[in-house]
């Protein structure tokens, strides 16, 4: 019935993968990349938040312990500044290049290592109100708007929870040295940031499963879908089948103009056949006209017969020179004297003189 309906029921091919990977139509979420990239750079922070205030309190002594007395000259500008803005800058590297850093290998995580250009091109089909309509209030909008009120709801309830606790430390401030209440509410504020950022990394791994099974779904095919394909990739089974009754027809010719020519037919006895010709007066060394395995080898025997070739069996001269040679070549060196023995047993059948 979902065939029927053309609806897909099939898991999409390797080739229908690529297409849509290369369209950017890939499984991404970018609450799980933010959450992802919230979570580094606290994380990153936190551990370079001492080395960076230590330079910025350098750059600050720096500044106010200058003699500012005499008049400032331009040329002094860049002697003054430039100190100040090159450890200000190494000051906050760490935390720059992590968040780069992370937010790179967010994404590198859902979809790999992908360039494409097609998601800018332009289409127009996307200006359709209608179809805008359905993605703000159809089925992926409600997943989304669900999804929104639960971060809230869950960072609501995270920092609730961490005030009630943090209470009597909030108090406590006013009391606090300088020095002493920033380092406090500094530690509040990375534990509120340490399981913010790990409540939303769970929703949005949780939101990446969901966007996978649904770009899974929306990549199914129907069975006419993967017939087509096939076809494409391997070409029509009924043009391949007369292709193929073409090639045997055209073979079968061939043994029958090839085959007559044959001093010997050396035989498995059944699976294989090969037929040998030889000429002293032309050949160097007796040649294979033509040999083939099965349904031909068995219509090689019956040229054979019909044209009073002699069949001899010799199952591993036979596969030897089945494996070993093409039709049209010599047979090789090495069963040169295995058959030289059956030419020279044909020819005295034959009351021929042996060359």
């Amino acid at each position: 019935m979902a065939e029927d309906l053309g609806e897909g029921t099939e898991d999409a091919t390797p080739k229908r993968r690529r297409e849509a990977r290369e369209e950017g139509n890939i499984a991404r979420s970018q609450d799980a990349a933010n959450a992802l990239l919230l979570l580094g750079a606290v994380l990153v922070l936190s551990a370079s938040i001492k080395p960076m205030i230590a330079s910025l309190a350098v750059i600050l002594e720096r500044a106010l312990g200058s003699d500012n007395s005499h008049a400032l000259r331009a040329e002094d500008i860049a002697v003054d500044i430039t100190p100040t803005v090159v450890q200000a800058s190494l000051a906050v590297a760490p935390v720059v290049l992590g968040a780069m850093a992370i937010g790179v290998l967010a994404h590198l995580w859902q979809v790999g290592f992908m360039v494409t250009n097609k998601p800018l091109q332009p289409k127009f089909e996307r200006l359709d109100p209608l179809k805008g309509f359905g993605r703000i209030f159809g089925a992926q909008g409600a997943i989304k708007t669900v999804m929104d009120l639960l971060k809230v709801v869950v960072v609501g309830w995270i920092a609730w929870n961490l005030a009630s606790a943090a209470l009597p430390q909030i108090a406590m401030l006013p009391g606090l040295e300088v020095l002493a209440g920033f380092e406090q509410i500094g530690s509040i504020g990375l534990s509120l940031a340490l399981q913010v950022g790990a409540a939303l990394l769970i929703l949005g791994i949780a939101d990446y499963a969901l966007q996978r099974f649904k770009h899974e779904r929306d990549l199914r095919m129907t069975k006419q879908q993967v017939k087509d394909e096939w076809k494409e990739s391997e070409g029509d089974p009924k043009i391949k089948q007369r292709r193929m009754q073409i090639a045997r027809q055209v073979a079968m010719q061939r043994l029958q103009t090839a085959v007559p020519k044959a001093d010997v037919i050396v035989t498995n006895p059944e699976h294989i056949s090969v037929a040998i010709q030889y000429d002293p007066a032309t050949m160097q060394a007796p040649r294979i006209v033509a040999m083939g395995a099965d349904h031909l080898a068995f219509r090689i025997r019956q040229i054979a017969m019909k044209h009073a070739i002699p069949i001899v069996e010799r199952k591993p001269l036979a596969r030897a020179l089945y494996a070993q040679s093409k039709v049209g070549q010599e047979i090789p060196a090495d069963h040169y004297k295995a058959v030289a023995e059956i030419l020279a047993y044909v020819y005295r059948l034959k009351g021929k003189a042996v060359a």
